[in-house]
């Protein structure tokens, strides 16, 4: 079941990771109307199948509410911010991340895939996935969300992302460039279910997620069903929050 695993965190950095007529904090309101920021402090994965494979992530904030370092319990990255409050970097064990590199070219986004359509609070929700890398088999993706909020979006505010992600660009044109800011796959509601098809129309994955909400609207519990053609994998994901 480890290719699922992979599968889902490849799913959703892509999807975290790619004109804008508002910002997206205004776009996020738009979609969910005013509700509390909620910053998420721990979040623990619980793989139903194999005890052995759970995860703990731990998210620390700075005096000013800004995200200061994460750690899966083995390894930490730590976040730097310049003196106006933007991040600058970000560093683990192994290599430091500038941001100042990421503004520098357009990253061809068409070799993992594009967004077909969003919905009306404008959330992807029509992709298309390469199987095996770029120029292989087309998987079209449907997703579909609650109406409840991104569980994680003020936490990539509080570390910088947001703004980070207005300012990286993409290329989603193979023959004839075509450039957008990478926030264009930033999803604001919660997802709840994602189905992909082969162009035979064939399901190969499908991931159904049912979640428990606090009183604001905030998952504390979700539990994942994945099927794949491999097999069926089971997860529970619990959320707390700073």
């Amino acid at each position: 079941m480890k290719s699922n695993i992979l599968f889902i965190t490849t799913l959703f950095i892509s999807i975290i990771l790619m004109g804008c007529k508002k910002d997206s904090e205004d776009e996020f309101n738009d979609a969910n109307g005013t509700v509390p920021e909620k910053l998420i402090k721990k979040v623990n994965i619980i793989n139903k199948d194999d005890p052995t494979h759970n995860y703990t992530y731990t998210v620390n904030y700075d005096g000013e509410n800004r995200v200061s370092s994460y750690t899966d319990g083995e390894s930490s990255s730590f976040l730097n911010f310049d003196q106006n409050g933007n991040l600058n970097s970000i560093t683990d064990a192994y290599e430091t991340i500038n941001m100042s590199e990421l503004y520098q070219a357009p990253y061809d986004a068409f070799e993992s895939g594009d967004v077909i359509e969003y919905d009306n609070n404008g959330n992807p929700a029509l992709i298309e996935v390469w199987k095996d890398g770029f120029g292989s088999e087309l998987l079209n993706g449907e997703i579909i969300y609650d109406p409840n909020p991104n569980p994680y979006f003020y936490t990539l505010k509080a570390a910088g992302i947001i703004e980070v992600l207005d300012r990286v660009d993409l290329n989603f044109g193979y023959n004839v460039p075509s450039i957008v800011k990478a926030r264009k796959l930033l999803f604001f509601n919660n997802p709840r279910a994602m189905i992909f098809k082969n162009t035979e129309g064939m399901t190969e994955y499908e991931s159904q997620v049912t979640y428990e909400y606090d009183n604001d609207g905030y998952p504390i519990k979700a539990g994942i069903i994945a099927i794949s053609l491999e097999g069926t994998s089971n997860y529970e994901v619990y959320y707390t929050y700073k």
